[in-house]
């Protein structure tokens, strides 16, 4: 391993190898075949945050309202043994520790299925409440129970490593699960007299209130459905049935990520499913590149700044997209770098506040736990009367944004030159298209 890359980490470096696996480009895996772990490990722990903040609450209010409740509806079957009050409590707890369980990545396996069988047990003592959302959850739960990733959280904030490997299959089943989602919603639209080439539903429909100016989206939204309710009925039957393939086939999956988020984020904005929407980035993410090293990160081993940009990258990688590179002279001495710089894939060059901009596409799991804690966070303050918290999503979405504008460089010029010091003057552009490697 000696001469491999190394990444620098306080308060040393620490080696983390070139990846072993193919690039995607490759021959598709098969389904018993390994890929690199961090995918799955990642999804799993966007999966138990959301589990800890949505679903665990909402079904431990269920399990109250039906203890404390004389009247029950007939469980679906005669069988189930009825919870009272001591077994409602205990049932609640232990979901919170199987929640917290899951997310740390101990016993994650088995706290997985806990939480499955829990909450299909729930749900069969009222037949009458049905949730596809829920059922969603529920069965992603069931299948990351089934994986073998072997990555705890620690470890994979930890960033040491790149060569963790499991079985592919559990991805591919959640893959098909979410082809299976979309193809059912969009059949059942065809099949539907409210939908089809009428877009009656659309007329009918509830639209989410948004505080901070952001009200005239939802009126235009409305305008839309009423002077157009058949195109936007079709628009978003045909939408469906493309996510469906696309889920499937491995040649559609760039494309399908970037409608699937837009039409997905769509949904969010103007009916806010709640977990549905989240469940399905989540889901997202198994269809990302990861344990391949791609993104390479050239670095002065003797800079400070590097070295401290480093530990954060590092800790932020959870699919080990990057890999530092020591960047020297061609006599062998360390030549000092501009800021900040990553060279994609493809050979294209970000360097300064350019590659901090691109930063988010490539660190997508500790993106994702942003968002997902601004929205439900967001929520929780909001429904508490603390002011209009529920925007906060739409705003980070927005200061992101603003960072692509002309002149915003110049703008954050100074902050970006007090974090990361003189390293950070020279603020670098984006290649031209002529000097791609």
């Amino acid at each position: 391993m000696a001469g491999a890359p190394t990444f620098p980490s306080a308060p040393s470096s620490v080696l983390r190898p070139p990846s072993s696996f193919p690039p995607a480009r490759c021959r598709e895996a098969g389904w018993f075949d390994l890929v690199p772990a961090y995918r799955l490990a990642t999804f799993r722990t966007a999966v138990a945050l959301l589990t800890v903040v949505f679903h665990v609450p909402k079904f431990n209010v269920f399990i109250h309202d039906y203890t404390a409740s004389a009247f029950h509806v007939p469980p679906a079957f005669a069988w189930l043994p009825v919870p009272g009050p001591v077994l409602g409590g205990l049932l609640a707890g232990l979901q919170y520790l199987a929640a917290a369980g899951l997310l740390l990545g101990v016993g994650a396996g088995a706290s997985a299925w806990f939480l499955a069988v829990a909450g299909f047990y729930v749900m069969l003592l009222d037949p009458e409440h049905y949730s596809h959302n829920a059922h969603f959850h529920l069965t992603l739960l069931a299948l990351i129970g089934c994986a073998r990733d072997g990555i705890s959280l620690r470890r994979l904030i930890g960033g040491g490593d790149a060569d963790a490997r499991c079985p592919r299959w559990p991805e591919r089943l959640v893959q098909i699960q979410v082809a299976i989602v979309f193809f059912y919603a969009a059949l059942d639209k065809v099949l539907s007299p409210f939908w089809g080439f009428s877009g009656q539903r659309l007329l009918a429909l509830q639209m989410a209130e948004h505080g901070l100016g952001l009200n005239w989206i939802q009126r235009f939204n409305q305008t839309a459905a009423q002077e157009a309710p058949a195109l936007l009925s079709v628009a978003t039957i045909a939408i469906e049935f493309f996510l469906a393939a696309a889920a499937l086939l491995r040649s559609l999956w760039r494309v399908g990520l970037v409608v699937g988020f837009l039409f997905i984020s769509y949904l969010e904005f103007l009916v806010k499913p709640g977990l549905f929407a989240w469940d399905m980035f989540a889901a997202g993410l198994l269809f990302l590149p990861a344990g391949d090293g791609g993104w390479r990160v050239p670095h002065d081993p003797h800079c400070a700044a590097c070295r401290r940009i480093g530990v954060v990258l590092l800790r932020l990688d959870w699919l080990r997209r990057l890999r530092g590179v020591p960047c020297e002279h061609e006599a062998g001495a360390p030549r000092r770098m501009p800021g900040l710089e990553l060279v994609s894939p493809t050979g294209r060059t970000f360097r300064g506040f350019d590659a901090v901009r691109i930063l988010p596409a490539i660190l997508v799991g500790p993106l994702f736990v942003v968002m997902a804690g601004a929205r439900f966070g967001g929520e929780f303050l909001s429904a508490r009367g603390f002011g209009p918290w529920d925007v906060l999503p739409y705003v980070l979405l927005m200061a992101y944004l603003a960072l692509w504008l002309p002149g915003a460089d110049r703008v954050l010029e100074w902050p970006w030159q007090a974090a990361l010091g003189a390293h950070a003057k020279q603020v670098g552009h984006l290649d031209p298209p002529s000097s791609q490697g």
